[in-house]
């Protein structure tokens, strides 16, 4: 009878032991799928930037280069898109690109030179410009892009050493090669119709725009430029001031300088030109599969060790039983199950824990719970932001408290800015914004704040994208900096769900 006893006991114990195998190998194989899906997301997001970047290098066109006598390239990029008709080059710099005009200046906002929608855009001429250039302000545009890519590196000429060093560059027409000698750098107003004038035609408004220039460049070169030059404008946008563009201005010339960089020319640098090659692609690959493999053997190892570990306790239960008598419960050590459930419960407190702390400090996600961010985001969406820092800028989307739910939003002005909205839309220090990213006119409602209204200190006046049906700072004013849980990071798409 008390072998049967014993019998039961060891079946017991390991049945439970077996389960607990189970369960920790369920545990492991969870963390390892999050681990994974955490890897191939991350890939996806590297290879996707990438990706965007590979594409917005120069290196990307050179195949297209003009070369005097020798335009096959470039013929087929028009082929591709009839819209390309020139080319630039800013020597010393990443800068060597076609040149397009479109039917506006908003096309090539969006749509890269191939004609594909690119959120890198192209280098175009401003529509109102001759192509043969021969206004006397021509004004090309491009977007303010890391990584050096577009005009990513006008930026640089703040520098009056990197000014001083880059003085020349070359444009190309579809029919001639022309110089290009640089002696001005402004910082000026994406509304300044006095600077973004391509179609001044009298001497007088011709002298004054030169007198500005000369008046407020922040680097300038001593050149004799007069009305009669042809003059060439490159303009992008600042990345810390709303509605902020620098501006590098040159002159066109008949002689064409050599490139003395021309041996150092760059397509992406260090990380960057490893990751934008077939090499760094594979070097990212092998990064994540050596990982995943390394943490998958050892949870296999570990699980093997604990199922072919000779279950001496088993052993020591009999002889417990055998001569329990003779044994006080002090002189009993802790069992083999009692240790293996005090360690599948700390795994399962510690990864909660790990959880919480991360999207409780760190990270955070929500559920968009209205139309008012559309097109962007939707009802249903899921939303990831994150929790630190509070320098928040105009465009940022945010995630605002009020009235105990949560709003995604975005910024339109900050602590100081005066804000406005009149039948010509919204207006921030007086200057009529233009937003690509909203489809409906910005209008007050009836039974709201009053305009114009100044952002108090600490706070920030936010929009819905949907203007039309936004609850936002129309209705209930500037929301505290205070108020705010974080930076939308991310949206994923969760229609119905």
């Amino acid at each position: 009878m008390l072998l049967q006893v014993e019998s039961v006991e060891r079946m017991s114990k390991r049945i439970i032991k077996k389960s607990m195998r189970v369960a920790d190998g369920i545990i492991n194989t969870m963390v390892l799928i999050c681990l994974l899906i955490l890897f191939i997301y991350g890939g996806y997001t590297i290879w996707d930037t990438n990706h965007s970047y590979r594409r917005a290098y120069a290196s990307a066109y050179q195949s297209y280069r003009p070369i005097s006598g020798e335009e096959l390239g470039f013929e087929e990029l028009q082929a591709i898109n009839d819209d390309v008709f020139g080319w630039i080059t800013v020597y010393g710099t990443s800068i060597d690109y076609p040149l397009l005009q479109g039917t506006d200046n908003l096309r090539y906002v969006d749509y890269n030179a191939r004609g594909e929608p690119a959120r890198t855009g192209a280098i175009f001429l401003d529509f109102r410009n001759n192509q043969n250039f021969t206004d006397f302000n021509n004004i090309i545009y491009g977007h303010d892009m890391a990584r050096d890519a577009m005009f990513g590196e006008i930026g640089n000429f703040l520098d009056e050493t990197y000014f001083n060093d880059r003085e020349f560059g070359m444009i190309y027409t579809g029919q001639k090669h022309y110089g290009v000698q640089f002696f001005a750098f402004l910082a000026v107003d994406a509304h300044d119709t006095e600077i973004y004038n391509p179609t001044m035609t009298n001497p007088d408004v011709k002298e004054a725009f030169l007198a500005r220039i000369f008046n407020e460049a922040i680097q300038f070169r001593d050149l004799d430029v007069t009305i009669h030059d042809r003059l060439v404008m490159l303009s992008t946008c600042t990345p810390n001031v709303t509605n902020g563009r620098h501006i590098l201005i040159g002159r066109l010339t008949e002689e064409v300088q050599g490139d003395t960089f021309l041996e150092n020319h760059p397509s992406g640098r260090g990380v960057d030109r490893l990751l934008q090659s077939p090499l760094g692609l594979a070097t990212g690959s092998l990064v994540v599969i050596v990982l995943t493999a390394g943490i998958t053997l050892l949870l296999a190892s570990r699980q093997k060790k604990d199922k072919n570990k000779p279950d001496l306790k088993e052993i020591e239960d009999v002889l417990e039983v055998k001569e329990k008598a003779k044994k006080t419960k002090k002189e009993k050590r802790p069992s083999t199950l009692r240790r293996e459930f005090l360690f599948i419960f700390a795994k399962i407190c510690g990864i909660l824990m790990i959880v919480i702390l991360m999207f409780t400090f760190v990270f955070g996600v929500i559920q968009v719970s209205d139309a008012s961010m559309a097109p962007a985001m939707r009802e249903g969406d899921l939303v990831f932001f994150q929790r630190m820092g509070r320098d928040y800028s105009a465009t940022d989307v945010i995630i605002v408290r009020y009235e105990d739910r949560h709003q995604v939003r975005r910024v339109v002005a900050v602590a100081g800015d005066v804000v406005d909205i009149t039948e010509q839309g919204l207006i921030v220090n007086e200057r009529l914004q233009q937003e690509r990213h909203i489809f409906e006119e910005t209008t007050q409602f009836v039974e709201g704040i009053r305009f114009p209204l100044t952002v108090p200190e600490g706070e920030m006046f936010i929009l819905g994208d949907s203007r039309g049906r936004a609850t936002d700072s129309r209705i209930y004013g500037a929301v505290r900096v205070e108020d705010v849980l974080g930076r939308v990071i991310t949206a994923i798409r969760r229609r119905n769900l």
